[in-house]
């Protein structure tokens, strides 16, 4: 078997890159000579730079008129750009408008120009740590877009939250009463619960044409759907039937071909105000950042052929040209926060491997089970319950003997779906699983404990995985605390603030609770001088804030990466003020091992800033999920020999849709550069 070893990540520190705009030859600047001193002006000046020479005056006309007795009045309005080039500049010719259609821009701009957002009256009321550049985003979206706007800020900026504060600040002025949400189909979910944390909005996703039409002459709600559901002639014929106050899209990038269905769709929506999120507003081309600002403002940049010639480089259809014109009408629709220009600083991550070596009865167990659960998929392939409870099985092989032992007690105990030959293969798995006390995971904790000072938050998927290493940790004098779904919101608040070092009332009355069950045993001592470690689950940690520690152990690694991203986003985040230390354990040899292979070789997601995770995974070819990708190699193995060759098979996809994301990045590290002041 492999030997051990402890790895630290290397993570590079990313240097800013030259872009071919900053090492591209100038570009040849045209001009002409004053015939008064001989300066050499820009082509399209109308006045001389240095003497004042005008360049527009017809001197042989105004010599006849002179000659006639008549004096001109003077200019009452100038410009240094003559007109032929500010509409050749902008691609708009045509005649003057009516009075009244004059009068009422004037009335419009004056609108425009009210206090009406002066300030934000929200801010009191949402449960959110929000920085400078959040609210006066926000603040712009309101005052200078009326509430349309396109928010483009670099990955891990907040564009959520921006988006949030915008909501509630419309719905708390009483402008809006119905807000519908499109989001990929992984993150319904995740939208919902930060909605509902965040910023007290309660949202129901609705997955059914029935569900719309129910809701079709509903004056008051918050709706969130996929798009890709939406999309569905099923689906919307039902959702297009209403109008909408607030429209929210997530992962706009998807909508930067305006030929496609999921484009048609949002642009067909009928809303008041839009907010349109994404980190990337162009991956190949300029064109598609002009379909994102069409479903905000139709007309704001002009026709596709006009924009094509104005501000795309023939060259390089990323380049923009013409960089000042565009960045005006841009500025009307679009923000953009760029890490290198607010004032927030994100911690470092440091990351590590612990390669462990099994101990020979774990060993057993893991090639037995695993055995077993290849033999049986082929057996039972119209079973999707018994399908489903094989997978849980190889997933807690990874995590430890007692979470294993658990579900292996459920399947003993079942009537149906099990011969006696299996059963008595269930039965001496269990024997085994309970055999093992002390896995080589848990001596893996001590041991880092013992080397590295300081609090320990440890994620686990499994509730007896978790009960497990509370126990141990107690035996070996270790204070920890647990942190599950299966706890009261007084014994979760207990949890935290006896973590966090903080005293805390309730915490003595659940204590008396919870000594009782042995489930979460925090002293009065420890609270006061806070507890070392905190054991969680995933659905025990979701939207707590505890930044006070910056050590985290990933003792089982979930089959999502974005799972992962979120363990880690507890810690790694806006307010962290330590460098952010991840230790992975992964038993060598096993599923785990492979898993964690893919997330530091392939994807390097350790390397990543906390948003970027989604964009390379959303450019996985085809509709599957890395986890799909996942089970399908494992389900469709003979043996680890054929494991791995379809391991390295979604190591090639995860290379491929990583590089994918590079190339997206360098493009709108081009935007940038060109429509940087």
């Amino acid at each position: 078997m492999t030997q051990e070893r402890f790895e630290w990540l290397e993570i590079p520190t990313e240097e800013p890159k030259k872009t071919k705009r900053d090492q591209k030859i100038p570009d040849t600047i045209m001009g002409k000579r004053c015939p008064e001193c001989n300066w050499l002006d820009d082509e399209a000046a109308t006045i001389c730079f240095r003497c004042g020479y005008r360049y527009n005056v017809d001197r042989e006309m105004a010599a006849r008129i002179a000659g006639l007795g008549v004096t001109l009045p003077p200019r009452v309005i100038e410009t240094p750009q003559n007109l032929t080039n500010f509409f050749r500049t902008h691609g708009r010719i045509r005649p003057p408008e009516s009075l009244e259609i004059h009068q009422l821009q004037l009335r419009a701009e004056k609108m425009r120009l009210s206090r009406g957002f002066d300030r934000l009256i929200c801010l009191d009321t949402i449960n959110v740590d929000h920085y400078d550049h959040q609210v006066e985003a926000s603040l712009k979206a309101l005052r200078e877009m009326r509430g349309r706007a396109l928010l483009a800020d670099e990955v891990g900026l907040g564009k959520t939250i921006e988006a949030g504060i915008i909501m509630k600040e419309l719905i708390q002025r009483g402008l809006v009463r119905t807000v519908l949400v499109l989001t990929p189909a992984s993150l319904t979910e995740q939208w919902r619960e930060e909605l509902s944390e965040k910023f007290n909005e309660e949202f129901t996703v609705v997955d059914t044409p029935k569900q719309w039409r129910e809701l079709e002459n509903e004056e008051y709600g918050r709706w969130i759907t996929s798009l890709d559901r939406g999309k569905r002639a099923a689906h919307s014929e039902a959702i297009l039937a209403r109008e909408y106050d607030l429209l929210i899209v997530d992962e706009a990038h998807k909508l930067k071909n305006r030929s496609t269905l999921a484009w048609k769709f949002v642009n067909q929506l009928r809303k008041r105000y839009v907010l349109m999120l994404t980190a990337t507003p162009i991956q190949n081309d300029l064109i598609e950042l002009y379909s994102l600002v069409t479903i905000l403002s139709p007309g704001q940049l002009g026709t596709v052929r006009a924009f094509r010639k104005h501000f795309t480089d023939k060259a390089d259809k990323r380049q923009p040209k013409n960089e000042s014109s565009l960045r005006g009408l841009l500025n009307d629709v679009m923000i953009r926060n760029r890490r290198s220009k607010v004032d927030v600083k994100f911690p470092k991550r440091q990351a590590a491997i612990y390669h462990l070596a099994l101990s020979e009865p774990e060993w057993q167990l893991y090639a037995n089970v695993t055995d077993y659960i290849r033999r049986r998929f082929k057996e039972v392939e119209g079973n999707k319950h018994l399908r489903l409870t094989l997978t849980t099985l190889q997933r807690e092989l990874s995590s430890s003997p007692q979470a294993l032992a658990m579900t292996l007690r459920k399947m003993v105990g079942e009537n149906g779906g099990y011969g006696d030959h299996a059963r008595g293969e269930l039965q001496e798995f269990l024997a085994l699983a309970e055999s093992i006390k002390i896995g080589r995971k848990l001596v893996a904790v001590q041991e880092i404990l013992e080397r590295f000072p300081g609090k320990f938050l440890i994620f686990t998927e499994y509730r007896a995985t978790l009960e497990t290493i509370i126990a141990q940790l107690d035996e070996w004098g270790i204070s920890a605390v647990g942190f599950h779904g299966g706890l009261s919101i007084q014994q979760k608040e207990a949890a935290v603030a006896a973590f966090k070092g903080e005293d805390s009332l309730d915490g003595e009355k659940d204590e008396k609770k919870s000594k009782s069950k042995g489930k979460n045993k925090c002293k009065k001592s420890d609270a006061d001088q806070g507890v070392r470690v905190m054991v969680s689950t995933e659905s025990g940690a979701e939207g707590r804030n505890l930044q006070f520690c910056h050590q985290l152990i990933n003792y089982d690694l979930p089959w999502n990466p974005m799972r992962v991203e979120q363990r880690i986003g507890r810690l790694h985040r806006l307010g962290q003020v330590n460098d952010v230390t991840i230790f992975n354990l992964s038993c060598n040899e096993t599923i785990e091992a492979h898993v964690i292979e893919l997330l530091a070789r392939k994807i390097r997601m350790f390397e990543l800033v906390i948003g970027e995770l989604d964009l390379i995974l959303g450019n996985i070819d085809g509709a599957k999920s890395f986890e799909d990708l996942l089970r399908q190699a494992w389900q469709s193995s003979n043996s680890e020999d054929d494991l791995k060759e379809r391991i390295e098979g979604i190591g090639d996809i995860l290379e491929k849709a990583r590089d994918k994301y590079g190339t997206v990045r360098d493009s709108n590290q081009i935007l940038d550069d060109a429509l940087e002041e």
